[in-house]
């Protein structure tokens, strides 16, 4: 009978153990995605509007995984020809992204580095980068900025006009406030 206890608690334990991980549900009134541009003429921001994040947290709401998925159409520069412009570099269509957390290493006072997978236009790439994580008030604060070369997902320099050409060098700010 003790057998059939010790097999019957080594089949619940993975259960057990995916029970404490909560999902974490971005609070976009204090969560954004910016996109800093240099181009020749005109550098801007842009940013995120909507994108969906699934994220879980364990029973000492340490960060255990993350998933950001979005559209590029989402990502918005403040002028429609340029939004557009940029949809029919990627491709036309309804270009998406996604970013899946590989590791996250935290000092105990939340600086740190993490990395993951960043997947568009076709191609996947590792992307490391410092954050912060944070617990405020019931929240989970997470900061964080990445500098990516869009080359490196095959996309070739943006010209336009023969004069006008933005950066391959983009930066990536955010902060996601999360409550379980």
């Amino acid at each position: 009978m003790s057998g059939i206890r010790f097999v019957s608690l080594l089949l619940l334990l993975p259960l057990a153990l995916a029970a404490a991980d909560r999902p974490l549900k971005a609070d976009r009134s204090r969560s954004y995605v910016d996109v800093d541009v240099k181009a020749t003429a005109d550098s801007f921001t842009a940013r995120l509007e909507a994108y969906e994040l699934q994220a879980t947290i364990d029973d000492k709401d340490r960060v255990k995984s993350a998933v950001l998925t979005f559209r590029f159409a989402d990502l918005k520069t403040g002028k429609a020809e340029r939004n557009a412009g940029m949809l029919e570099w990627l491709g036309g269509g309804e270009p998406t992204g996604r970013f899946e957390l590989g590791i996250l290493a935290l000092t105990p006072s939340g600086q740190g580095q993490a990395n993951g997978n960043l997947t568009f236009h076709g191609k996947t790439a590792i992307v490391e980068f410092p954050v912060n994580v944070v617990q405020a008030n019931g929240a989970t604060v997470i900061t964080g900025e990445a500098t990516i070369d869009y080359r490196n997902w095959g996309l070739k320099v943006f010209r336009k006009l023969g004069v006008l050409k933005v950066d391959p060098e983009v930066n990536i700010r955010f902060k996601f406030t999360g409550v379980p």
